[in-house]
């Protein structure tokens, strides 16, 4: 990478801790509620047609590690039935969407971040046949919003913040959440435009009031920039696990 590379796409860890951040009045704003209800509803529409299938993850493959009941397991005594039930019940719309609602209220997300997100959650899908499941939408989302911040926003929380948010994980769990997600999507973390503009037509598919959307879709400055970007971060990525070939299909590649 040359230097106006590196000035350009700066790595800044800058943490945007939640006991000091300013709660986001912008969820009062029923357009980005709007946005995040519709994120809701393709995640939720995906487990069902997962569930009605009947997939579902072995303990022994990697995708395992981000069932919840992997944590159940490694730590009962932490779990009364009460809340294993809770963890395991099947969640509606609402549900998806108070979680996320809290995600970003506390972590001030750009609401374009939930496009970026659906990309990571489809691309994870796609790349492994991962079916979605009562027990890992929550670290599922948590990852591929924790990544996509890094992707979109210019100031991100730290890993440990987002621990603070979602106690559920300590600090050195989402790390190795955030680094088995990325092994698993072989470090592609580029948002093409073209790619960017898909998921956003359909999201204002889903909108009741399609001429009134809420996000605007992006200029070409801004794409060209998200592109770059992401780029950029998929490469830095790459470089910490050497030891890992990134090999990706043609249908891979498409994504």
């Amino acid at each position: 990478m040359n230097d106006s590379e590196t000035d350009r796409y700066p790595v800044d860890r800058r943490s945007n801790t939640t006991s000091s951040a300013q709660i986001g009045s912008s969820l009062h704003n029923p357009n980005v509620r709007s946005i995040l209800q519709s994120v809701s509803t393709i995640i939720h529409s995906q487990m069902i047609e997962d569930s009605s299938m009947g997939r579902q993850i072995q303990s022994t493959s990697d995708l395992f590690y981000f069932s919840e009941e992997k944590y159940i397991r490694e730590h009962p005594e932490m779990f009364d039935e009460e809340r294993k039930a809770m963890l395991r019940k099947t969640p509606t719309i609402d549900d998806i969407f108070e979680f996320m609602r809290a995600l970003y209220e506390c972590a001030q997300f750009s609401p374009e971040c939930c496009i970026v997100c659906l990309v990571y959650i489809n691309r994870l899908i796609a790349f492994t046949g991962l079916p979605l499941s009562p027990t890992n939408w929550r670290p599922i989302i948590l990852c591929s919003y924790l990544i996509g911040q890094k992707v979109w926003d210019d100031r991100y929380l730290s890993n440990a913040d987002f621990a603070y948010i979602y106690p559920f994980f300590s600090t050195e769990e989402i790390n190795r959440l955030e680094k088995k997600f990325l092994e698993l999507i072989n470090y592609s973390v580029t948002v093409k435009a073209a790619l960017y503009a898909k998921y956003y037509f359909e999201l204002r598919g889903l909108f009741n009031e399609s001429n009134n959307f809420p996000l605007e879709m992006i200029e070409n400055e801004k794409a060209r920039e998200l592109e770059g970007r992401s780029k950029w971060i998929s490469d830095v990525e790459k470089a910490k696990a050497p030891s890992r070939t990134a090999v990706a299909s043609s249908e891979r590649s498409a994504l």
